[in-house]
């Protein structure tokens, strides 16, 4: 059976923190799958109606250290960019479309918080700093990729 666990500490140096070591079967050289517990909300383009949720696999860490109820693993980088599997812009134009529908087409989502002050951007239209769903976080849900 797949080891599961959680992010319990994200580090400064590509590495994150997991809550299962040793005590649950955790070796050195494993590889985990960190991905949002909730997953990602999806959208329909022509209605604007929510289709669900689907998983959203954040990144792919290897185990480098292994303790007796805790374990270090190094973060891979993705191939595919730097930012996930969506890219900057291609994350621009689905939100300026996402929210051209829901505050109309005069919204522009800016570089967020370097507009004009007299320009609606999207922290101020959501009331706050945003948060990089796209980044492992504290919480996100970790499982075991097994080898075939």
């Amino acid at each position: 059976m797949a080891v599961e666990g959680k992010v319990a500490k994200v580090l400064g140096n590509s590495e994150i923190v997991l809550n299962r070591g040793r005590t649950d079967g955790v070796r050195t050289g494993m590889v985990f799958e960190v991905y949002s517990p909730d997953g990602e909300e999806v959208w329909d383009p022509d209605t604007g109606e929510t289709l669900g949720t689907v998983e959203d696999i954040k990144a792919q860490a290897e185990v480098t250290e292994v303790k007796e109820r805790l374990s270090v693993a190094r973060l891979r980088q993705n191939a595919q960019s730097p930012f996930g599997a969506v890219d900057i812009g291609e994350m621009q134009q689905n939100l300026q479309r996402m929210f051209g529908q829901m505050f109309g087409d005069d919204v522009r989502v800016q570089g967020f918080g370097t507009g004009s002050p007299d320009d609606p951007d999207l922290e101020s239209m959501l009331g706050g700093p945003l948060q990089d769903l796209s980044k492992v976080q504290v919480g996100d849900a970790a499982r075991e990729v097994k080898r075939r």
